[in-house]
């Protein structure tokens, strides 16, 4: 029986760390477990995300097949040695983060994740598969989804009026419930981030379990560092107001990413007195 285990994501939960963790003990994981992230997929990447908000039922139905066999050719192309875990992390498996190409929510999530049980069931037979949502606490998906759309695009809209056009992308619990449903009889595993950032490992402490290593392996691996740091009311404000101005997207990335450097080095010094 082979033994799979899908990370779809969700974004803003902390993938970003998970995904970090398993670069790092990339050499100590290989033995047991194949790794496969976000630029082993790339093409699977973009199927799922043009799956995300499609009204038309006959282009929806064209877009799940071609992400159905895109993932069928990444399962072909990934040969496992006996023994070996496959193990695929990529939030994109979710569709495309809501806030971008107007997408306002998960969506197309519980399609995706049926398409996934199809596809690996077909390709693996006799398969032992788990699919792991990482989720967060709503007000704080809200939080971070927007400081992170912000920061990564031309994003203008006010906190305000993101919470209120885009509450139901930060509503996991709901989106969850689809998935299991769409997904029956398997049920998915979450893991809710305000529970595995204190842990030492963070939010990849819920999937070590899952591999089952043996524990002079667990014993050997590296925690990974908090690579996104949140912006403070200031910080919003201005690449807010940045955002607006008439910039091409080179020189819009430049000044958020000197003003955000000195911003933190400046604290950084302030910390140190």
């Amino acid at each position: 029986m082979t033994r799979v285990i899908i990370h779809p994501g969700f974004h803003k939960t902390g993938t970003t760390s998970l995904q970090r963790f398993l670069e790092i003990n990339a050499t100590a994981l290989a033995p047991y477990v194949r790794v496969i992230l976000k630029p082993q997929m790339e093409d699977v990447a973009s199927c799922a995300r043009n799956c995300s908000n499609v009204s038309h039922f006959g282009m929806h139905t064209v877009r799940r097949a071609a992400f159905r066999r895109r993932f069928a050719d990444l399962l072909q192309r990934t040969p496992l040695k006996s023994g070996q875990t496959l193990l695929i992390s990529c939030e994109a498996l979710v569709g495309r983060m809501p806030g971008r190409k107007n997408v306002v929510a998960f969506d197309a999530a519980p399609a995706l994740a049926k398409d996934i049980v199809r596809v690996a069931g077909k390709h693996f037979g006799d398969l032992d598969l788990t699919l792991l949502y990482t989720t967060r606490e709503q007000a704080s998906w809200m939080r971070s989804a927007y400081s992170h759309l912000l920061h990564q695009s031309k994003f203008t809209m006010s906190e305000e009026a993101f919470a209120k056009e885009f509450y139901r992308a930060g509503d996991l619990d709901t989106i969850i419930s689809k998935i299991t449903k769409a997904i029956a009889p398997r049920t998915p595993i979450t893991s809710q981030l305000e529970a595995t950032a204190p842990e030492p490992f963070g939010p990849a402490s819920a999937l070590l379990p899952l591999l089952d290593l043996p524990a002079d392996v667990v014993a050997a691996l590296e925690p990974a560092k908090h690579l996104n740091q949140q912006l403070d009311a200031f910080e919003k404000s201005k690449l807010q107001d940045f955002n607006a101005q008439d910039m091409t997207d080179t020189e819009l990335s430049q000044i958020k990413r000197r003003f955000l450097r000195k911003r933190r080095n400046r604290k950084k010094r302030q910390e140190n007195d």
